[in-house]
């Protein structure tokens, strides 16, 4: 019976993402993407990790602020 591996190497990780193994690898190099490092040398990371980094800094929509400004507006109380 055969298991299929959870985590990715560098070059997997950097298709899932989209981005090119030298762009992947300098994000690896300034600590960007949380990596595993069992062996000390081999990185492996975890699609989990990959898709909280891809979650990480969301833009609002144009309609999401205009709800909040009104939101807030209609909230605040007059001078």
């Amino acid at each position: 019976m055969q298991t299929k591996r959870k985590l990715l190497n560098s070059q997997e990780a950097a298709d899932y993402l989209g981005f090119s193994l030298s762009y992947f690898r300098k994000m690896m190099m300034r600590r960007v993407i949380p990596m595993y490092k069992p062996s000390g040398k081999i990185c492996f990371f975890d699609p989990d990790d990959l898709d909280a980094y891809l979650k990480s800094v969301r833009i609002s929509s144009q309609d999401e602020i205009d709800t909040e400004a009104a939101h807030y507006l209609a909230n605040k109380k007059p001078l």
